[in-house]
Order: structure tokens, then C-alpha cells, then sequence
């Protein structure tokens, strides 16, 4: 374990709130001394979950090398003068035990990577880690995942010329082109479900301004709607979750399209989680919810089973709306079975979240563990669609773990019409990439509830930073497009791709780079 960086010589009194969970600071280098900020990133440490047992005073340690984390032992006795800012540990030089004396500490490593979380459930069972196992934000991290950056982009030149640099490409999306009311957006890109609650207010409102200012949408997540939210897009997605939060059928009118929640990448099959920390009031307004307790979605509609029963609802929203779009979202898993249960649901549009996709706070015994990844998913579910003539009257829109115009390029080529943007849009109006979204404790002001920290995200200035973002991004996406001799981003194929990586290539069902087994090379 490396040494960790000592932030005061001296330990700090802070207010404690009896039951309330806190992350403090393992490695030093937060800001927001004795609390983590999301700065261990890249240290090899992590910050140490603690809940309240009381309310009151209590001092904490600052100098990172108490015995008794996180309250002060007295050891910043122990650290020489004026340290603060530096690396150190009063353990270092200190005696190993006898080996009569103490176990040895478990310490993960290449070849037993999980010895950690054995001991911690030998000792404690489910007692700390909670009824699912630890718990973390985001999705599977991208070395488990195949890459998109391992597909290449194939570009036109003699049997299929490029367009020049002034070519217009167009770039709008029909949103379930066969409903009555279909929800039409300027740009294949619109915001993903995250929900109110997960995020903060500021986070949501910068969000769907941006995506307004951009010509696009935003889903509302299953955390029910926000008006302010819904008031600043005009171009509303709606996703009913199993739990309902905050729905009642005089919101309809307010959305332009309307859809199931099914499942998402990392946590489908058990349920959505939101910390007691982060239920204020308004929140449980919004979902209709008591106030500062921790929520547990269920995992499934308690009353819709069949496909004639989602129908029913459905066409319940298609009457009360003139027929907006009524659609699924859906984590890819039986992909085959499940797209076929949708369409005889009647949906008119599907959100497919591949195994990448994020969250606040996922098990990660369900998210390291569970799903198909997108590229794989994304090609099986196009190829569905196509055999059972759905390709056209359906719209599939493709989501998890794509962050860069030329991602979004591939996506289009693998069968997606639209591609659903969370962690790539939070990134925009300024997400770090800490993963502590768990915690309440975002630096951002963007996945936390926390009043103190929300005053540092600026609505108006990061809803401008995603418009710019979206439409740089759809201006590089037309800039692949002329050099692929496309005039319409809708325009690429699996002709456009293909990969020197013979397993990505087989599981995107995309062209090998190599020569063919019956080329007079092999």
C-alpha cells in the first residue's frame, strides 16, 4: 500500500449526524478535508464508508496515519513537522509483529485478486457490505469491456468516392417514425435516463437545457418527472420504472414520448437504490416517498406481466397523448427473446443498454457480472430486428459505455438509429470521473444532494458546455460521414467497419482486416 499524503498535523472537530452515512478521506489529497472529494482517483486508495453512531462532535483524523481511521489516535504526534502536502507513513519503519502475535493483513494481488472481499465476508457476512454485496457508481470499467477504439472506421476513395468538405449530411432522428405523434430530434444523439435524485437539480436542468439548446431530448430516469426539467426540453422522454415513482396520467400531456423501464446494464434483476442521503424532501415530493429514507425499487412491474398487459398500458398512454412514441428500455441480456416480448407489446421504439452502461450505485456482484456488451448486443439486436421486419417501423437506440463522436460513428454502423448519452453528457457539464456517485459526495455537484457541494455547478454555464459538446460532436460525426461518401449520418453500415481484432470482429459481426481463409495468401 503506498503512503498516503498527510493534509494537517492535526485532526479536525466536525458535527456528525446520527445514521448518516460519510466517506472519508483515505489518501489525503481531498479538499474537502476530513471528507473524500473523489481526488484518490489513481492513488490506489479508496475512501472509507463510516456511518454516525451518534450525533454530536467528533474529531477526525487529518495526517492519515491513525490506527482507528477515521477518527484521530493521537499519531499526528508521531509526524514530523510541517508535513502537510507530503507522502508518509509512521507505520513504515515500524517492527513486523511476531508471527504468534497477529494475522497478517489481506492485501489484494494479480494472482488473488478477491482475498479482500473473502476475508470481509468470513469475518462479517452481509453486515457491512450490506444485503447485495458492496456497492459502487458507474459501469464496468473499459478494460472488461471489447473496445470501440479496436474497430476501424473503412472510408471511401475509388469504388465509393468521398463527398466534399462542404457536403451537407444530415442528421436529424425520427423517434418511432409510425406513431401517430412521432418525436423528431435534429440530431441522433439525446441524453440517457439518469434520474432526479441520482443527480441534483442544478445537474438535471443543466442537462435538458443543453440537450434543448442542441435540438435534442432527455430522458427522465424513474425518479418521476421534474417540472423544471421537463419545462426546459420540449422534447421529453418519459420512462416509467417498476416502482412508479411520482406517476400519475396528468403528467402525460407534458411528454413526447413515454417508456418501460425493463432493466439497465448494471444492475438489472434486482432493482434500482437510492441512499437515504440523497431522499430530501423534494425528492420524496417528486417520487411520493417518505423523506431521508433509503428507497428500493423492485425489479419488475408488479402488475404488468405479458406482453398484452404492457399493450394495454400503452395504448392507454397513446390515447391520452394523441400517440406519442411508447417504447422499452432494456439491458441486453436474452436480447433475442426480449426484443421479441417488446415487439409484440407494440413498441414503436427500443433503448438497448449494453454491459458498460453506468449508474449511481450498482451491487457489484451485478454489475462486474451480469449482461452482454454493447457492441455484441447492439449487432445481434439490429440483426433481429432486420429478420423480423421491425428495421424502419422500430427505433433502436443504443446506449452504454460510448463517450466519442467516433464511438457514436460505430454505433450508427452496428444498426443503432439514435445513441443515448449519460456518462459522456454528465462528463460534459463536468463530471470528473471520480466513481464516488455512491457516496453523495460528488465534487461535481452533479450525482450528490448535498447543498454545499450543488452551488458549484452552474446551471447555465454547464447546459451551454453540453450544447457545445453535442454539437461538436455531430460535427465530427459529418465530417466520417463525407469521408465514408455518406449525406446522412443515418447512411453507415457494417460496410464501413471492420477490426484486425479477430474476436471483436466475430462479436460485432463485422468484416476481419486479415485476408480470407480462401485468399491465395493464407
Amino acid at each position: 500500500m503506498p503512503a498516503p499524503m498527510v493534509a494537517a498535523s492535526t485532526p479536525i472537530s466536525v458535527e456528525l449526524e446520527q445514521g448518516k452515512e460519510y466517506f472519508y478521506c483515505a489518501c489525503g489529497r481531498s479538499a474537502d478535508q476530513p471528507f473524500c472529494d473523489g481526488s484518490h482517483q489513481g492513488t490506489g486508495f479508496s475512501p472509507l464508508a463510516f456511518v454516525a453512531e451518534t450525533s454530536g462532535s467528533a474529531v477526525l483524523c487529518r495526517c492519515k496515519q491513525t490506527a482507528t481511521p477515521p477518527y484521530c489516535d493521537g499519531s499526528h504526534s508521531r509526524v514530523p513537522a510541517d508535513p502537510a502536502g507530503s507522502l508518509y507513513s509512521v507505520h513504515a519503519d515500524e517492527p513486523k509483529p511476531e508471527l504468534v502475535e497477529a494475522m497478517p493483513t489481506p492485501q489484494p494481488t494479480p494472482e488473488e485478486p478477491n482475498v479482500v472481499l473473502i476475508h470481509e465476508l468470513a469475518e462479517h457476512g452481509l453486515d457491512r457490505v450490506g444485503p447485495e454485496g458492496p456497492l459502487a457508481a458507474m459501469g464496468v470499467p473499459r478494460s472488461q469491456l471489447p473496445l470501440w477504439d479496436d474497430i476501424q472506421i473503412l472510408v471511401a476513395q475509388l469504388a465509393r468516392q468521398p463527398l466534399p468538405s462542404e457536403a451537407a449530411v444530415g442528421t436529424e432522428l425520427v423517434i418511432g417514425p409510425q406513431a401517430r405523434r412521432p418525436l423528431r430530434l435534429e440530431i441522433p444523439l439525446l441524453v440517457s435516463d439518469m434520474s432526479f435524485g441520482a443527480l441534483s437539480e442544478e445537474a438535471k436542468l443543466a442537462l435538458a437545457t443543453g440537450a434543448e439548446r442542441a435540438g435534442t431530448g432527455i430522458c427522465s430516469g424513474e425518479g418521476g418527472m421534474l417540472p423544471e426539467e421537463q419545462a426546459a426540453n420540449r422534447r421529453y422522454l418519459f420512462e416509467l420504472g417498476p416502482a412508479r415513482f411520482g406517476y400519475r396520467e396528468e403528467l402525460l400531456p407534458h411528454v413526447q414520448a413515454f417508456h418501460f423501464k425493463a432493466g439497465q446494464a448494471a444492475k438489472t434483476g434486482s432493482g434500482g437504490y437510492l441512499p437515504a442521503s440523497k431522499v430530501t424532501a423534494r425528492i420524496a415530493a417528486i417520487r411520493g416517498i417518505p423523506e431521508g429514507q433509503p428507497i428500493h425499487s423492485p425489479p419488475t412491474f408488479v402488475d404488468l406481466h405479458t406482453p398484452g398487459d404492457f399493450r394495454a398500458c400503452a395504448d392507454r398512454v397513446r390515447e391520452l397523448t394523441g400517440g406519442i412514441p411508447v417504447g422499452f428500455k432494456l439491458s441486453a441480456q436474452h436480447i433475442e427473446a426480449d426484443l421479441d416480448f417488446a415487439l409484440e407489446a407494440g413498441a414503436d421504439y427500443l433503448i438497448l443498454d449494453g454491459r458498460g452502461g453506468g449508474t449511481g450505485a450498482a451491487p457489484l456482484l451485478l454489475r462486474d457480472h451480469i449482461g452482454v456488451p454493447t457492441i455484441p448486443a447492439l449487432a445481434r439486436a439490429r440483426a433481429h430486428l432486420d429478420r423480423r421486419g421491425a428495421s424502419g417501423r422500430v427505433t433502436l437506440i443504443a446506449t452504454g459505455g460510448l463517450r466519442t463522436p467516433a464511438d457514436c460513428v460505430k454505433a450508427l454502423a452496428l444498426g443503432a438509429d439514435g445513441i443515448a448519452l449519460a456518462n459522456a453528457a454528465i462528463q460534459a457539464i463536468g463530471c470528473v470521473g471520480a466513481r464516488i456517485c455512491h457516496t453523495n459526495r460528488c465534487p461535481a455537484g452533479i450525482a450528490t444532494q448535498d447543498p454545499q457541494l450543488r452551488r458549484r455547478l452552474e446551471v447555465e454555464h454547464a447546459g451551454q458546455r453540453l450544447a457545445r459538446f453535442l454539437q461538436a460532436a455531430v460535427a465530427l460525426m459529418q465530417v466520417l460521414a463525407r469521408a465514408c461518401g455518406h449525406d446522412h449520418l443515418r447512411g453507415f453500415s457494417r460496410n464501413d467497419l471492420a477490426s484486425w481484432h479477430r474476436e471483436v470482429a466475430d462479436l460485432a459481426g463485422i468484416a476481419w482486416s486479415g485476408p480470407a481463409q480462401d485468399s491465395p495468401l493464407v
